[in-house]
């Protein structure tokens, strides 16, 4: 019987899954160590003065040391008064807390340890995220103090004692001499990072400190966050790993329900496909998925998924929202088939997973929708995912028109606008989370009634301080990137971006191909027709297919369409918009295509003609991950600019 086969399919994947988690764990240890090894040996360069840089004040632990390393400072998120300790200046004061470093027994060993392994994690862009973390006043400009603060702290900071060096220093600080730019330029900047990672970090290393004893956590709060960071970001990149391979398996499947819908109906002459078949096709799924999966774990971006970036988080988000709408359409597709009596389906099938499968088609949305507006909280690209919901309601409304072609147009035109209105109010709900940030970033910056930035008079509906902060600290925008000393990193990208506008080009052909190729010769026509004709066979709702994808191109399939799109626009904006060498984390943590298209080139096909090519061609492949892969493990823990 065919539904024995069901139990056999469900375990195979369940042991994928796992091994597929293995594999992210093993690759992120690897990675993590191969920085660490590479801090220690190799010096550090200096980066400028205007690198922000993380101190976790982490001194070696002696027995015979008598004074303990203070571990919570005023002002940060572990001072029990942090809300009434917004610092002023750069203060290093004891906050009153019950301090757990003094009267706890520390491990030397492991003290040495986290020394070993925590710094490679705060370099660059780590430091910012981190220092985000442990300070709660760092998205807010800094106060121009008083008098009286600078008389009361020069009696209470450490760094401001009575020596003539530290009062010079402290005279430097808070003599008021603060100019308007110097105030806002710290927050304005904290305003290019998106909130959740910082958060995630903050609330995991206040929660490791109430349930870990002290003497197994590191000696400093702020080496609890870059811990916290480590232990965060592995856990997520773990998810993002199985949630790329679930999403491949929905999406494969669900094209090859419908290549099997397009097969010729099974008669009583007919016999019915061998069981044997069937389970290839499956083991074949299996086998792409885990390898996009596995290419994802050795990613060129590697080293970015373990520091304390947003990668790893934003990418866990980003591909379980998709790998849940992936489900919800595979569904879709199978009731769809079900209703037309396939026996097979029927046999395959229980009543308990038809059940399943109805709530998926109908709720799918809700659950993807709030984790792309969690990814969008944490990076600002990702308002894409509104670009998905957005193709999926133009497509849905091309099938309609297709599908009902002659028919009513009254109720054509209800049915196109019920279904623009309903995508169009999901793609707002995702893109919500920036403008939100955009509006607290404001109100911490112009809420003060004297001494405000010269942008709080520019809120007029159409600026955006996080596009103003990109522009003027980090000179993005158009073409702003093309300059001759930039020419390095421009070939740092260039291999990926490559790859992407391959991919891109690639499935274009493909499509092309499949739907225009010979049928007119009205060149300015067949595009909009092949838009039209391509979004129609996109849709779920649209099944009907002229010829079926075969093995070598099943990643190129019309379903692809708008996981591809968003590849092309990422690569788009890393070209001409972005610095083009953050082109390379941007992608690995945003598209899944790109992972498919490079499974598609390196898997062996023994039907193919050209294994041996296909055979170069995946050696390279593994040859520029590897090698990105140890570069970024020697230049961005040392300051070196891989960022």
């Amino acid at each position: 019987m065919l539904w024995l086969l069901l139990p056999r399919l469900l375990i195979m994947s369940d042991c994928q899954r796992r091994r597929i988690a293995r594999y992210a764990i093993i690759s992120r240890i690897v990675i993590l160590f191969a920085m660490s090894i590479s801090c220690k040996l190799l010096p550090n360069f200096h980066p400028g003065d205007d690198v922000l840089q993380f101190d976790m004040r982490l001194v070696p632990q002696h027995p015979d040391e008598r004074d303990p390393i203070c571990y919570c400072l005023q002002g940060h998120s572990c001072d029990t008064e942090w809300l009434s300790r917004r610092r002023i200046g750069t203060s290093i004061s004891c906050a009153d807390n019950k301090d757990k470093s003094s009267t706890s027994t520390r491990y030397v060993w492991l003290d040495r340890s986290y020394a070993f392994i925590l710094p490679p994690v705060t370099k660059w862009d780590g430091a910012r995220f981190l220092s985000l973390s442990v300070d709660p006043w760092a998205r807010y400009p800094h106060i121009i103090p008083t008098k009286d603060d600078i008389d009361q702290t020069k009696t209470t900071d450490q760094t401001c004692m009575s020596n003539e060096e530290a009062t010079t220093t402290c005279t430097d600080i808070y003599n008021g001499e603060h100019n308007n730019e110097s105030q806002f330029a710290s927050s304005e900047q904290a305003h290019a990072f998106f909130p959740l990672l910082p958060l995630s970090i903050r609330y995991t290393a206040n929660l490791m400190i109430k349930v870990i004893p002290p003497s197994i956590l590191p000696p400093t709060y702020e080496a609890t966050a870059a811990l916290s960071a480590i232990i965060i970001n592995m856990l997520a990149f773990v998810f993002a790993s199985i949630s790329l391979y679930d999403l491949t398996i929905f999406i494969l499947k669900r094209q090859a329900l419908e290549n099997d819908s397009n097969k010729p109906t099974t008669t009583q002459n007919t016999p019915k496909q061998p069981s044997n078949t069937i389970l290839d096709e499956e083991t074949h799924h299996v086998h792409i998925a885990k390898t996009a999966a596995q290419l994802f774990c050795i990613n060129p971006a590697g080293v970015f998924f373990t520091a304390a970036y947003s990668e790893s988080i934003f990418a866990m988000l980003t591909f379980a929202g998709h790998a849940i709408a992936a489900k919800g359409q595979y569904c879709q597709s199978y009731l769809d088939k079900r209703k037309g009596g396939d026996m097979i389906i029927r046999d395959l099938k229980s009543r308990s997973y038809v059940i399943s499968c109805l709530w998926w088609t109908n709720l799918y949305w809700i659950p993807s929708t709030i984790l792309w507006m969690l990814a969008s909280y944490t990076r600002s690209n990702g308002t894409f995912s509104s670009i998905w919901w957005i193709l999926i309601g133009i497509s849905k409304c091309c099938s309609c028109i297709k599908l009902n072609k002659g028919k009513d147009i009254t109720a054509n035109i209800e049915k196109i606008a019920s279904l623009l209105l309903f995508y169009g109010t999901l793609a707002t709900f995702v893109a919500l989370p920036v403008l939100y940030h955009d509006l607290q970033g404001y109100n911490n910056h112009c809420s003060e009634t004297s001494n405000l930035p010269t942008w709080c008079k520019k809120q007029d509906g159409r600026f955006s301080l996080y596009a103003h902060v990109q522009r003027k600290h980090w000179n993005v925008g158009l073409f702003r990137y093309y300059e001759l000393k930039q020419i390095p990193n421009f070939i740092l990208a260039l291999p990926l971006l490559i790859l992407s506008f391959t991919a891109a080009g690639l499935w274009i052909k493909y499509s092309w191909n499949r739907h225009v190729k010979g049928r007119t010769s009205h060149r300015v026509q067949d595009v909009f027709r092949w838009a039209f004709l391509a979004l129609s066979a996109s849709s779920t709702d649209y099944q009907k297919q002229k010829e079926l994808e075969s093995n070598n191109n099943m990643l190129l399939g019309p379903k692809f369409l708008s996981f591809y799109a968003i590849l092309f626009g990422f690569a788009i904006v890393g070209t001409f918009l972005a610095h083009v060498q953050i082109s390379t984390r941007l992608i690995c943590s945003s598209c899944p295509a790109f992972y498919w298209f490079v499974a598609n080139m390196t898997f062996n096909d023994n039907q193919s003609d050209d294994k041996r090519k296909r055979e170069r061609l995946r050696l390279l492949i593994y040859f520029y991950f590897a090698l990105y892969n140890i570069l970024g493990a020697i230049m961005h823990v040392n300051w070196l600019p891989w960022t």
